[in-house]
C-alpha cells in the first residue's frame, strides 16, 4: 500500500512538473526549434520570399557557394576574433570584480548595482554614447594618441572599428558575469576558507587552490554563455554601421550574424543565408562541446 501511494505521489509530482514546464517548452519550440529546423531545411534550397516560383532544391550548392565567398571568410574572421578576445576579457574582469566585491564594506550593494547597470542599458544607447566619446579630437582618442594610437574616430576607421565593438561589448557584459561569479563565490563554504587560513594559506593561495577550483562550474557557464552571446552580437554593429551597409566601415565589423542578415533579408537569398546560420550553429555547438570536454564530464 505504501509503495502504491508513493508511486501515485511520484506520478502526480511528475505531472505537475510537466505542466509547469509546458509553457516554456511550447515557447521554445515555437521560437527556436521550429525556426531552426526550417532554417536547416532552407539551407538546401534556392529560396526567395518574393520570387517563390523559382524556389527549388539545390542540395549542398549553398554551402559550396558559401565557402567560396570572400565576404564570408571576412565575417568568419571577425566573429572568431570577437569570441577569442571578448570572452576571456569579460570573464577575467567579471571574476576580478566579483572577488573584490565579495567582501564586507560600506556601500557594497551600490557598487554591485553600478557594475551591473551597463548590462540592462539598451545596446543602441551604449553604442551612441561610446561613438560620441571616441570621435577623433575628443578627450579619449586624444589621450590614447600619446600611446601611439591614431587620433581618429574609432568606429569610422577600419583598423579600430572591431576593437571598438569588442571594448564596448565587454564593458556592457562584465556586470552580468560578475553577478554569476558572485553567486558562485557565495556558495563556497566558509569552513573550507577558514581551514585554509588556519593552515597558513595566504590570499593568493586561497584564490588559486580553493576559490578557482570550486568556481569551475561557474567558469564553464560564464565561458559557454559568453561564447554563445559573442557569436551573436548584432545590435552594437547595427548602431555603429548607422545608415551605411551593415558591417561597415568596409566590412571591418561584419560578422556571421550580419552576413546572414544581409543575405537573407536585404539580398533575398534566404537559402544562402540559412546556410550561414547552419554553419554558425555548428560552430557554437563545437565550441560548447569543446569547453564541456575541457572542464570535465562532471561540470
Amino acid at each position: 500500500m505504501r509503495w502504491k501511494a508513493a508511486s501515485k505521489d511520484t506520478r502526480s509530482m511528475w505531472r505537475t512538473a510537466y505542466l509547469f514546464l509546458l509553457p516554456a517548452m511550447l515557447l521554445w519550440a515555437v521560437w527556436f526549434l521550429i525556426p531552426a529546423l526550417q532554417s536547416f531545411r532552407l539551407s538546401f534550397f534556392e529560396y526567395n520570399y518574393v520570387m517563390k516560383l523559382n524556389n527549388h532544391f539545390v542540395g549542398l550548392d549553398n554551402f559550396v557557394k558559401l565557402f567560396k565567398n570572400d565576404s564570408f571568410y571576412n565575417a568568419l574572421s571577425n566573429t572568431v576574433t570577437m569570441v577569442v578576445v571578448a570572452v576571456p576579457l569579460q570573464t577575467f574582469f567579471a571574476l576580478l570584480l566579483a572577488v573584490c566585491i565579495n567582501v564586507s564594506f560600506k556601500g557594497r550593494s551600490v557598487y554591485r548595482t553600478i557594475f551591473y547597470m551597463p548590462h540592462v542599458i539598451s545596446s543602441i544607447a551604449v553604442a551612441t554614447v561610446f561613438m560620441y566619446l571616441f570621435v577623433g579630437g575628443k578627450p579619449i582618442p586624444t589621450l590614447l594618441s600619446y600611446f601611439g594610437i591614431d587620433n581618429v574616430s574609432w568606429f569610422a576607421d577600419t583598423r579600430y572599428a572591431l576593437p571598438f565593438i569588442i571594448m564596448m561589448y565587454v564593458w556592457q557584459q562584465v556586470g552580468f558575469y560578475m553577478i554569476i561569479y558572485l553567486s558562485g563565490l557565495q556558495t563556497i563554504s566558509g569552513e573550507v576558507v577558514e581551514a585554509a587560513e588556519m593552515d597558513g594559506a595566504n590570499g593568493k593561495q586561497r584564490l588559486r587552490y580553493i576559490t578557482l577550483p570550486m568556481l569551475k562550474p561557474v567558469t564553464f557557464l560564464a565561458l559557454t554563455h559568453g561564447a554563445i552571446s559573442a557569436f551573436q552580437v548584432f545590435d552594437q554593429i547595427a548602431a555603429v554601421s548607422g545608415q551605411g551597409q551593415l558591417g561597415s566601415p568596409a566590412g571591418s565589423i561584419s560578422t556571421l550574424v550580419t552576413f546572414f542578415y544581409l543575405n537573407s533579408f536585404k539580398f533575398g537569398e534566404v537559402g544562402f543565408g540559412s546556410a550561414t546560420a547552419v554553419v554558425l550553429f555548428a560552430m557554437i555547438l563545437a565550441i560548447t562541446l569543446l569547453q564541456k570536454k575541457m572542464f570535465g564530464k562532471d561540470e
